[in-house]
């Protein structure tokens, strides 16, 4: 393999591992160790500040796999649209969900990750992306397509040439037909709009905008999306595997993220376990009372409500059946309906936090 033989190791044997989603891996034999190289359909530009974060981190002490620069220092190599990486082969125990101890592992993690991220400099020649500053944005598009999506499900009942009331209230006993997805969209959908509108206000409260700039100055970075199958538990602690993608944005987005996926997986929010696992990312990482104000904003505003029904209407996961669908909305529902207490006992919640 040509991309090979511009690393300066002693290449004896590669294995392919994985070719799915426009990302491939092979498993190098080497004489100074067992490698990973990953080529990813991405603009080489893009992969340049991925891979120079990774190595960001990786010299300010973070527990992640060693990358290797080319014989001519490359950090990553294009070729034909594509971007090579290289690093070392990480090897432990699987992390779970479900797996308490791991889990505030994780959040120690990600508290280092946000520690460790700041001060990135990235190339002038990267492709640089940011959210700072775009969430009022990004949550009045999430509402004008909640508000469409309603739309589609009360149509998809007229299809069916079945009459729909005047008024559709989402309390009231519901007795037409219609698809199961789109009846649950309609007496759930009007409490997620409301949630999600008040959000939207309260990131005018100023909370928002101080930290965005606070942000900016100090010149760190998000995961983006923290899946648990790029981590690994080794004797020495948890480690990552690979930085999968960054942008600039608060360390917010990475918490709600990740405890959106943990209570998802649960399917109620369990508050005590949020707190306890806040309190571990917390101990790492201190926020202050107005920071933790933006994180239950985002957590307020009804992200996985807003990405199922929008698989949905999109008809994105096509292999995904009307019975997969309507299980993760309602799992989804119950998830967003049990917040209630957490969101609406911040001062509370916060001094357990900071206990």
């Amino acid at each position: 393999m040509n991309i090979l033989n511009l690393y300066p190791f002693d290449v004896q044997s590669i294995t392919l591992l994985t070719n799915k989603s426009g990302r491939t891996t092979w498993k190098v034999e080497t004489g100074q160790g067992v490698k990973i190289l990953k080529r990813v359909v991405m603009k080489p530009a893009r992969m340049l500040l991925i891979a120079e974060g990774h190595e960001h981190l990786q010299d300010n002490g973070l527990p992640i796999a060693g990358i290797h620069r080319t014989k001519a220092g490359a950090i990553c190599v294009g070729a034909d649209n594509s971007a090579y990486v290289l690093y070392d082969l990480q090897e432990g125990k699987e992390v779970l969900y479900y797996d308490k101890r791991q889990m505030l592992q994780i959040m120690e993690f990600i508290g280092k990750f946000h520690q460790t991220s700041a001060g990135y400099m990235p190339d002038e020649m990267s492709k640089k992306r940011s959210r700072l500053g775009k969430w009022h944005k990004l949550f009045r598009w999430k509402l004008q397509e909640l508000e469409g999506n309603k739309m589609l499900a009360i149509k998809s009942d007229k299809e069916n040439n079945l009459p729909a009331p005047a008024v559709i209230e989402p309390d009231a006993e519901q007795t037409w037909l219609q698809d199961p997805f789109s009846k649950m969209v309609i007496e759930s959908i009007d409490e997620m709009i409301l949630r999600g509108k008040q959000a939207l206000l309260e990131l005018d409260e100023g909370h928002y905008e101080k930290w965005s700039l606070e942000c900016l100055e100090s010149r760190m970075f998000c995961q983006q999306d923290f899946t648990l199958a790029r981590f690994i538990e080794t004797e020495e602690g948890l480690a990552m595997k690979e930085l999968h993608s960054i942008t600039s944005d608060l360390p917010s987005r990475d918490l709600r993220v990740i405890l959106n996926k943990v209570l998802k997986k649960m399917s109620v929010w369990d508050t005590e376990l949020v707190i306890e696992l806040l309190r571990t990312y917390d101990k790492i990482n201190p926020l202050t009372k107005d920071q933790y104000r933006v994180l239950w904003t985002d957590l307020k505003f009804p992200h996985l409500y807003c990405s199922i029904v929008h698989k949905y209407f999109l008809g994105q996961k096509t292999s995904w059946s009307d019975e997969k669908y309507i299980w993760a909305l309602q799992n989804i529902i119950s998830v967003e309906q049990s917040k209630h207490e957490f969101l609406t006992d911040f001062d509370g919640l916060f001094s357990k936090i900071k206990a």
